[in-house]
This record gives structure tokens, C-alpha cells and sequence, in this order.
């Protein structure tokens, strides 16, 4: 049979880029196994038989410590003879050996392996060891046909392919056969790595959640009464009013209300009124001790009674929609002062304007 070398290293190659580039799955590392690996081996031309052949390893491991595994191997393979080289039996045996055609070998050896990523995931290792070996040859040399040997290598095993661990392994194997004078061959194997037992894994703790940051203190005056927000204890002031180191309104002052305007020649408030008292119901009730009278103004023009009695009709107007909205009737009086207290000239529209007004007086 030509020889098929190249074919050899070509079928090795593949071998090892398959288990490069099969798929993996991280699980833990396992403590024992078994191999089952199928090779193709080249052997030493002073066999005397064809120079490639096929055997099967098996191989069962242990961790030993870290990294370190233990191997016990156990192969055999089976060399046909060479037709161009046909070996005739010696004559008489003289003590010297003559390798024959039809040669079954068998071995069995114990190999210390260093994975360099201790078998989790895609793993480079290195192996080495001895064994014994039988050759089983044409002519039957007795004792003879068993020897020592040795043997190195190199390989990679890949990640798991399943979920239950299974792996490829793939490796090249120098052995040395103390057989007739030293056979020096060569295995290139490919097969599957079964894990027995794997350590359990730890359960992942889940780091402790972040402290809750600080609250941030801002210096804010959300209702722009000079007291910051922190401390204010009367939010919600209304514009314009004075207010005590807490953010309170002080007593005995009169606020001037923004935008409290009523029906012509009526006591009903505008739709834009009722969202300007809004805000009045919103501060009076973060201004809890507080009392305050409800004044309507007039300006000078018409009827003084009348003026007078619209003015009271107005002030209660504002006092029944804050009752209605929440703020308690104790605190609030109405009254209506008509034209008497103008703030403004009568004499033109912009100064009548300032004295039709509705103001609340805090006491």
C-alpha cells in the first residue's frame, strides 16, 4: 500500500480545528472522566508493516491537584503486513528479534496531564507517562513481545458540547515502544471526553444593592419668599407677602390678590379668577394659624351705597369659593369697604383699575 503520511497530518489538522471551533458551553470543572478516543497512528518503519493504521484509547482521569490530572490509558491497534517486504521466520532464534508483518499491539500505561485551563472551557494540555506493551507478532517471540514504553503529547479538549458536559478532545501522541530494538511511532487522536463527576458549583451571591445616595441639599426657595426650601415650614406663600424666619406670614399685613376679576356689574367670578384663588387655597392651607379678612374694593365711580354693597358681595364671593375649596370658615371674614380706601387716583382709568381690587388682610 503507497504511503498515505500527508493524508495523515492532514486528517490530524482537522482534528484539532474541529475541537477549536465546536461550540461550548461553561460548566464546572470536572474531577473524573473517561475518554474514548478512536486515532490514527504512523508507525516505525522497522515494523515491517504497513506504516498507517487505526486503534482505539480509552483513558480514565482524575484530578490530582489544581491543574494536574492522572490518566490510566488502555489502547490497541491492529498493523497489517507489508506485501513489498515480506519477513521470512528466522531459522533458529538467536536472541535478536525480527518485527513481522500482522502485528497487534496492545498497551496499557498511567500519564500525568497538565491542562492549562483546567479543563473549563477550550483547554491546551501536555501529557507524558509509561506503559507496558504487547506486540502480538506473526512469529511468537515468547515473553519478548512485552515491553515498556513512553510516550508524550500534546492536545486540547473543548468546551462542553451538551448540557451534560461532553467534550471533544484531540490530541498528537510520540510513543516509544521498547519493542525490538525501540519503535518510535506516532498516534494523532480524536475523540469524546465523558465528565463522571464535576465539583458543585458555587451559587453566584448577589453583591449587597448600593447605600441610597445622600439626598442632595439644593438651596432652593421654590415659592420665593427669602426662606429656603428646607426650611420653610408654610409653603406656598403668596407673592408679596412677609413672612417670618420659618417662611409663615407674618400677622397684621394686607396682601393684594393678582387677577380676581368678577362679571360686569355682578359678584361672579371669572373662570380666571377661580384659578387665581387656587393658589390662594393652596397657601392658606400650608398657612395653617393663620385668620384673614377678605376686603372688596371699589373705585369711586356710581352710587356710594351701591358701590358699598357690591363690594361686600364681592368679598363674600371669594370667601364662599375658598370655604367651598377647603379652607375652614372659622378663619376667613368678608367685608366690603365700596370706595372708601383707594390706593390710586379716581381721576384716571389706570388708577380706577388699582382700586377695584380684592385684598386679603392677615390678623
Amino acid at each position: 500500500m503507497p504511503s498515505t503520511h500527508v493524508s495523515i497530518k492532514r486528517i490530524a489538522g482537522i482534528a484539532l480545528v474541529a475541537a477549536l471551533t465546536t461550540s461550548t458551553q461553561v460548566i464546572a470543572q470536572e474531577e473524573r472522566y473517561i475518554d474514548i478516543m478512536p486515532f490514527l497512528t504512523r508507525v516505525d518503519e522497522e515494523r515491517n508493516t504497513e506504516r498507517q493504521a487505526a486503534g482505539l484509547r480509552t483513558a480514565f482521569g482524575w484530578q490530582t491537584q489544581g491543574n494536574w490530572y492522572t490518566e490510566v490509558q488502555l489502547f490497541g491497534t491492529k498493523l497489517d503486513g507489508d506485501d513489498n517486504n515480506l519477513i521470512a521466520p528466522p531459522p533458529l532464534f538467536s536472541g535478536e528479534l525480527y518485527p513481522s508483518g500482522d502485528n497487534e499491539v496492545a498497551g496499557l500505561g498511567m500519564d500525568a496531564v497538565y491542562s492549562f485551563n483546567g479543563r473549563n472551557g477550550y483547554s491546551p494540555f501536555l501529557l507524558g507517562g509509561v506503559g507496558v506493551a504487547h506486540n502480538n507478532t506473526k512469529f511468537d517471540y515468547g515473553y519478548d513481545e512485552t515491553n515498556a514504553f513512553v510516550n508524550l503529547g500534546f492536545g486540547i479538549t473543548s468546551g462542553a458540547i451538551s448540557k451534560d458536559g461532553l467534550k471533544i478532545r484531540a490530541e498528537v501522541r510520540y510513543v516509544r515502544d521498547f519493542f525490538a530494538g525501540d519503535m518510535n511511532d506516532w498516534q494523532f487522536g480524536f475523540g469524546l471526553s465523558i465528565p463522571l463527576s464535576c465539583p458543585p458549583v458555587a451559587t453566584p451571591v448577589a453583591a449587597p444593592p448600593p447605600p441610597e445616595p445622600e439626598p442632595e441639599i439644593i438651596n432652593v426657595d421654590s415659592d420665593g419668599d427669602g426662606v429656603l426650601d428646607r426650611n420653610d415650614r408654610c409653603p406656598n406663600t403668596l407673592a408679596g407677602a412677609e413672612v417670618d424666619q420659618y417662611g409663615c406670614v407674618v400677622a397684621n399685613q394686607t396682601i393684594t390678590l393678582e387677577n380676581i376679576q368678577f362679571e360686569f356689574n355682578s359678584a361672579t367670578l371669572t373662570a380666571r379668577a377661580e384659578t387665581s384663588l387656587d393658589k390662594v387655597v393652596q397657601s392658606l392651607r400650608d398657612q395653617t394659624n393663620t385668620q384673614v379678612e377678605v376686603a372688596g374694593h371699589t373705585d369711586s365711580q356710581g352710587n356710594d351705597s351701591y358701590n358699598l354693597r357690591l363690594s361686600g358681595q364681592r368679598a363674600e364671593s371669594v370667601r364662599r369659593y375658598l370655604v367651598q375649596n377647603g379652607i375652614s370658615a372659622s378663619r376667613i371674614t368678608a367685608k366690603g369697604y365700596g370706595e372708601t380706601q383707594p390706593v390710586a387716583t379716581n381721576a384716571t382709568e389706570a388708577g380706577r383699575a388699582q382700586n377695584r381690587r380684592v385684598e386679603l388682610t392677615f390678623r
